[in-house]
C-alpha cells in the first residue's frame, strides 16, 4: 500500500523521469521482500495459531472434566443408624460419618432431623473441599421428607449435580408367609 503510493509520488513528478526505471526495478525488489514477510510472519502466525489451538482443546477438555461430578455422597438410613460416606468419582473413601461419631446414643441415632442435622454440620466443617466442586447425592432406603430436608440443607453449601435414590424397602412390606393349618385341633 505505501510502496503504490511512493511509486504513484515519484512517476507523477517530472523531475525523476530519468530515473523511473530504476525506482520501478527497486520498488518490484521491495515487494518481493514485503510478499516474503508476509509469508514468514504467516508461517508464524499459523504455527502460534496451531499452538492456541491446542492449548484451546486441552482448556476445553479440562472444563469439561471440571464439570463432571467429583464427588459422591452416600446416605444411607438403616433402622437403626444414619450412615454417610463421601468417595470420589473413582470410589476411593474421603469421609465417613455415623451418627455415633457425631455424639448421638441409643434412639437418636435413627433417622430423625436432629440426627441429619448434627451430622451434616459436622460434614460441612470437615469437608470444605465439597464447595467447590460438583457432588452427586446418592439416597439409600430413605423417606421422601428426608431426602427433600437433606437437600434444602445443602443446596446453599454444595454444587449438587445430581440426585439418585435407590429405595431398597418396598412400599407395602413383603407378603406375610401362609399360615400353616393345624391338624387334629378343632377350629370351631
Amino acid at each position: 500500500m505505501i510502496l503504490l503510493k511512493i511509486f504513484n509520488k515519484l512517476t507523477k513528478d517530472k523531475s525523476s523521469n530519468g530515473n523511473i526505471a530504476q525506482i520501478k526495478l527497486h520498488l518490484k525488489k521491495l515487494q518481493e521482500k514485503v510478499l516474503l514477510l508476509n509469508k514468514i510472519k504467516l508461517t508464524k502466525n499459523l504455527k502460534s495459531m496451531v499452538g492456541l489451538l491446542k492449548l484451546e482443546k486441552k482448556n476445553i477438555t479440562d472444563n469439561y472434566r471440571q464439570n463432571l461430578i467429583t464427588y459422591i455422597i452416600n446416605i444411607k438410613f438403616s433402622e437403626v443408624n444414619t450412615l454417610i460416606n463421601i468417595t470420589d468419582i473413582d470410589g476411593n473413601p474421603k469421609l465417613s460419618l455415623s451418627s455415633g461419631t457425631v455424639g448421638l446414643k441409643g434412639k437418636e441415632k435413627r433417622v430423625q432431623p436432629l440426627a441429619l442435622i448434627s451430622i451434616f454440620k459436622t460434614l460441612l466443617i470437615n469437608a470444605k473441599f465439597l464447595s467447590k466442586n460438583p457432588v452427586a447425592l446418592h439416597f439409600k432406603n430413605t423417606k421422601g421428607y428426608h431426602e427433600s430436608l437433606i437437600i434444602n440443607l445443602l443446596k446453599n453449601k454444595i454444587f449438587i449435580k445430581s440426585i439418585r435414590s435407590y429405595n431398597l424397602q418396598p412400599h407395602n412390606g413383603c407378603r406375610p408367609k401362609k399360615l400353616k393349618r393345624l391338624k387334629g385341633s378343632n377350629n370351631r
